[in-house]
């Protein structure tokens, strides 16, 4: 199971994300038919969430204050981003593809989930990497542009986390971890793909990643 050392230090909360041997991780398995019901777009809209099974119509990042219903978003490549309150108070789930990233869904949703941004910690999860992520080289220079050389350190290569992790240092996070490696190329013991990837030809078959607030008395 793939999980953040961050999050898991938060008391009251449990999280993981998905993989190819495990699309929604058993840690979610207690809560997992309270889900809202979404859809993700590739667009900037944050939901609250306050009910089990909440229609929520388009929607790409979550935040909770409620115990017992998970936050989570699906990915095949595009980065999972799991936040939380310090104090276990709060929790989130943004997906962020190039468009989010491009249209600022990192921001957007801490400040959505309220102020004291240095209280949240995040937690950003498999994504593809750099190195396995080719694009146009008019996508490029507009990276490069809007977020600098960092974004963009091999030519028509986008690295995704280091745009996520620069919008959440902007958006005032201070503690951030990067887990879970690379969706594209990165294999398991039997040379086997770890993840799912878009990229890499999957389709259909996406990885759910989440977390949510456990009710009083769970063990």
């Amino acid at each position: 199971m793939v999980t953040s050392q961050l999050l898991s230090s938060i008391p009251g909360i449990r999280h993981a994300f998905g993989s190819a041997a495990e699309l929604v991780p058993a840690a979610l398995a207690p809560v997992w038919p309270r889900r809202p019901a979404k859809r993700q777009v590739h667009g900037t809209r944050v939901a609250a969430i306050t009910d089990a099974q909440q229609e929520v119509g388009d929607a790409d990042g979550f935040h909770t204050r409620a115990a017992g219903i998970p936050v989570s978003i699906i990915t095949a490549d595009c980065v999972p981003l799991l936040l939380a309150r310090r104090d276990g108070s709060q929790v989130g789930a943004v997906h962020a593809g190039w468009r989010g990233l491009q249209d600022r869904i990192i921001p957007a949703a801490i400040a959505a989930m309220g102020p004291a941004a240095s209280t949240l910690v995040a937690a950003v999860g498999p994504t593809i990497c750099v190195d396995c992520y080719e694009v146009s080289e008019e996508l490029a220079d507009a990276f490069a542009a809007s977020f600098g050389p960092a974004a963009v350190p091999r030519f028509r290569h986008l690295d995704l986390r280091a745009i996520a992790g620069q919008q959440l240092r902007a958006a005032g996070v201070q503690e951030i971890e990067h887990v879970g490696g690379c969706t594209c190329c990165r294999r398991d013991a039997a040379g086997e793909p770890f993840y799912r990837s878009y990229r890499r030809g999957d389709r259909g078959s996406q990885m759910h990643s989440g977390l949510y607030i456990t009710p009083e008395g769970e063990k």
